[in-house]
């Protein structure tokens, strides 16, 4: 796959001699998180700030070796996991759907190894989720502002599941939100697990089950809130109960398969 350069960052990069895969590769960068190795290989985060003319740009490039994942596209080879997380930015982005913009994107084999990096604008002026309502005892606000927001991020996921997208990791830490309290504007990172799905309700039914889970200190009235502002409905019908249901026990098993999990180790 060619190198990816976004045309308005291209001056950036090359002014910081950052304009190609090893320079890049190569950059010393402070991680964001640990890298992750696993079998044989590694994928790391962090953020990096490049200057121009006294203004500061924020990013976050992401590292991999050796870390991919089966494709019948590739087959027999393995395909840098972060090939299909920039694809799926590249769609949204042309669907106008709110998430990190595509800075710089490559692959290449070094000492043998398969690597790629992602580069991505950082979303300046967001928080995430968890954040907001457990930091901040947001719940503890008017029901309006509320409200507002669990409408948002309803919306939001609902319209990623509409382009038949599955977040495959849809945390409370992976949807992002800014000005929450006035007019929330909501947008979801680390695609690196999604993938296509021509089934919508199945999406929903996967996605909503994780966030469900994850949702630490939501009441039960948001979480009905929430739900109903997804499927679209002022009132719950015997197909939507049965639904809910069938989220909520999802929920439960992943939970305790996770205590289970934890036990053994």
């Amino acid at each position: 796959m060619n190198t990816f350069i976004a045309p308005e960052y291209a001056s950036l990069l090359r002014l910081h001699q950052l304009d190609g895969f090893t320079q890049l590769w190569n950059h010393e960068v402070n991680w964001f998180e640990a890298p992750n190795h696993r079998r044989g290989g590694w994928s790391g985060v962090a953020r990096m700030q490049l200057e121009d003319e006294g203004k500061a740009h924020g990013f976050f490039i992401k590292k991999q070796q050796n870390h991919g994942r089966w494709s019948l596209a590739t087959f027999p080879k393995q395909e840098p996991t972060f090939r299909r997380e920039f694809q799926h930015l590249q769609f949204l982005q042309g669907k106008q759907f709110a998430a990190p913009e595509v800075v710089f994107y490559g692959e290449q084999i070094v000492d043998g190894k398969m690597c790629a990096i992602l580069m991505t604008k950082e979303l300046a002026q967001y928080q995430p989720l968890d954040v907001i309502t457990e930091a901040t005892d947001f719940f503890a606000k008017p029901k309006q502002i509320k409200q507002q927001l669990l409408q948002a991020v309803a919306t939001t996921i609902r319209r990623l599941h509409g382009f038949h997208l599955m977040h495959r990791a849809l945390y409370p830490k992976h949807i992002f939100v800014s000005n929450a309290e006035a007019a929330p504007s909501v947008a979801l990172i680390d695609l690196e697990k999604a993938r296509y799905s021509p089934f919508f309700w199945y999406n929903a039914y996967f996605d909503l089950a994780a966030l469900n889970r994850h949702s630490i200190g939501w009441s039960k009235t948001s979480r009905l809130y929430f739900f109903k502002q997804y499927c679209q409905i002022s009132r719950l019908t015997w197909a939507s109960k049965w639904f809910c249901r069938s989220i909520i026990a999802r929920s439960k098993r992943q939970k305790a398969g996770a205590k289970k999990r934890i036990k053994s180790t």
